[in-house]
C-alpha cells in the first residue's frame, strides 16, 4: 500500500522507509512521519482550507484552531426520549416527594441510578444539539475543549508527548453512533471526539496529524 507524506502528499520512497523504527522520511519536504499512522486505511491528507460542513480550521499569527460541531441527526431521537426518560423517572421519584413535601429515603435511593442516567443522557443530548470539539495550538503546546459554549471538559497537552495519532475504536455501537473518537498516545494518552460525525472526525484527525508531522512547526 502506498504511503503518502501527510504534509505534501508525495509518496515516500522505499529507501526512506524504516519499518523497524516506524519512521519514514519525505525527500520532497524533509518531514518525518510514523508508518503506523500512514498505514491507517482511513488516513488521507486533508485540505485545511476546505473543511467539511460543521468543521473549521483557522490560523492566525499566534495560534491554530481546529474544531468541529458535534451536532447530528440523532438529536431528533434523543431530545424527545430524554424528555420522557428524565421527566418521567425523576418526576415520578423525586417530583412527587417535592410536591407532597415529604422525603422517603428508600424511594430516593432507588431513584439514584435513574438520576445518574438522566444526567448522562441530558449531557449527551445537549452535545448532539449544540456541542463542539475544538483544539487550540500555540507552537507545540495546545489544549482541547469538549462542551457547549464555555462549559465543558478541557485538557492541555504538548504535541511532542505523542508518538501516534489514530482513530479510536468505538466501545459501543447504536443507531446514529459516531465512532470511537481520536486517540493520541505516547508519553501520555489523550482521547476525545467521540461525538463527531465520520467526516468531521477524519478532518480533525488528519489535520492534527499534518501538524504533528511538522516537527519544526510554529505559527
Amino acid at each position: 500500500m502506498k504511503c503518502l507524506c501527510p504534509t505534501c502528499s508525495v509518496e515516500f520512497l522505499s529507501e526512506n522507509v524504516n519499518i523497524q523504527t516506524d519512521l519514514a522520511l519525505c525527500k520532497n519536504c524533509g518531514q518525518i512521519a510514523h508508518l503506523s499512522e500512514l498505514s491507517d486505511a482511513k488516513f488521507s491528507s486533508v485540505d485545511l482550507q476546505h473543511p467539511p460542513k460543521g468543521a473549521w480550521y483557522r490560523q492566525s499569527m499566534s495560534e491554530v484552531v481546529i474544531g468541529a460541531t458535534t451536532r447530528n441527526g440523532s438529536a431528533f431521537m434523543l431530545v424527545p426520549f430524554t424528555c420522557v426518560w428524565a421527566g418521567g423517572s425523576l418526576g415520578g421519584i423525586y417530583g412527587i416527594q417535592i410536591a407532597n413535601g415529604t422525603f422517603n429515603l428508600l424511594f430516593s435511593l432507588f431513584g439514584l441510578p435513574f438520576l445518574v442516567g438522566s444526567i448522562f443522557l441530558i449531557g449527551t443530548t445537549i452535545m448532539t444539539v449544540c456541542g463542539k470539539v475544538e483544539l487550540r495550538l500555540q507552537s507545540r503546546q495546545g489544549n482541547v475543549f469538549v462542551g457547549v459554549g464555555r462549559f465543558g471538559w478541557r485538557r492541555s497537552f504538548c504535541l511532542d508527548d505523542f508518538e501516534t495519532i489514530t482513530e479510536a475504536g468505538a466501545t459501543t455501537r447504536y443507531s446514529g453512533s459516531t465512532g470511537g473518537g481520536i486517540l493520541l498516545q505516547g508519553k501520555t494518552r489523550l482521547r476525545f471526539g467521540t461525538g463527531l460525525s465520520e467526516a468531521r472526525r477524519h478532518f480533525v484527525l488528519n489535520a492534527l496529524r499534518q501538524i504533528h508531522a511538522r516537527k519544526a512547526y510554529s505559527v
